[in-house]
């Protein structure tokens, strides 16, 4: 069986790397498109994945209902964006999830490949192996001058978006939040939520990405992308240092408050979890917990998302508090 999922450093700051590629079929208009002549593009894309049988056997394709419960559960494990669930369309993903390829979104394709730190080297690697498969069945609309054309023009010329999720509940707290989303503006990055454009950041989780696609080349994105997340990275590190000189007591107690709500509650609602799970994640970053590893705390963090969970809100506070209490049940405080 194949694995999409890339693994990169950083993984008590950088929860994932996201890659995706906008592309778009000679032949279809960027508009008004219906769900028929997307399910045409879809059945296109599965052909083309099929002359690769190695990989082929590993990919399904469903389609995606508009406003259904199971294409907001597809949004929270980050498979396919709000917008593609809000309209609905086609998804076809990897069993493991690190390989998704949307159709109906902004774009006729959107292409994605997903891992775990900070890896966009590896994730872009893959995204292009994937993207050549296609563009080796299919005539995608490209232009000598301008590159591939896509619905929006902000997208045109590689079509790369590439993207870091990062974990800066200190910046987040203070002023210093403003003064990296304006830094990183300088760059050609945006900080946005994370699921990306127009959400708000939960849990202290937010979405570096590029910019600019027109006039640089993916490998130069790629680049400009990891100088970026590691800036935004060593001023966390920077401020939680800054915190613990000013407070440490105060900074220690809420660790530990957090540690022990988890481990121990019975009830516990969406918030306050993710809330206690970023202050854990600190924890384990700056020494004062051990015994759980940080990347099981990033995929506690996904995991606790209602639509995941299912049930009345109720039945959810009470699945939500028993998940957790076993993926902390090893944690231990440091005096």
């Amino acid at each position: 069986m194949s694995t999409f999922i890339q693994k990169g450093g950083f993984t008590d700051l950088v929860a994932t790397t996201r890659v995706r590629l906008a592309r778009n079929v000679r032949g279809y208009t960027y508009r008004g498109l219906g769900l028929g002549e997307y399910r045409e593009i879809a059945d296109k894309v599965w052909s083309a994945l099929q002359t690769a049988p190695a990989i082929a056997s590993d990919f399904a394709m469903t389609e995606v209902r508009a406003g259904s419960q199971e294409a907001a559960a597809l949004v929270e494990k980050h498979l396919i964006s709000p917008d593609l669930a809000r309209k609905g369309g086609f998804l076809i993903a990897s069993s493991d999830g690190g390989a998704a390829i949307m159709i109906g979104e902004e774009d006729h394709i959107r292409l994605q490949v997903l891992g775990s730190g900070l890896c966009p080297k590896e994730c872009m690697e893959t995204a292009r192996r994937l993207a050549g498969l296609l563009e080796g069945q299919l005539q995608m609309d490209y232009d000598e001058k301008l590159g591939y054309l896509t619905a929006c023009p902000s997208n045109l010329g590689t079509g790369l978006r590439a993207s870091v999720m990062l974990h800066l509940p200190v910046l987040a707290a203070n002023s210093g939040l403003s003064q990296m989303m304006s830094w990183a503006g300088r760059q050609g990055f945006t900080v946005r939520g994370a699921y990306g454009e127009g959400s708000k950041a939960t849990g202290a989780f937010f979405q570096l990405s590029n910019q600019i696609t027109l006039g640089l080349s993916e490998d130069a994105i790629i680049d400009r992308l990891i100088d970026a997340a590691t800036g935004v990275i060593e001023a966390e590190k920077k401020a939680r240092e800054q915190l613990r000189t000013r407070d440490e007591i105060g900074l220690s107690d809420q660790v530990c408050r957090a540690a022990g709500i988890l481990r121990t509650a019975r009830r516990i609602d969406t918030a306050e979890a993710l809330e206690c799970l970023s202050y854990v994640l600190i924890g384990l970053q700056m020494g004062y917990l051990r015994g759980v590893p940080s990347q099981d705390i990033m995929a506690a963090e996904q995991a606790v998302r209602p639509v995941l969970l299912g049930g009345t809100a109720g039945e959810r506070d009470v699945k939500r508090a028993t998940f957790l209490r076993a993926v902390t049940e090893n944690l231990e405080v440091l005096d």
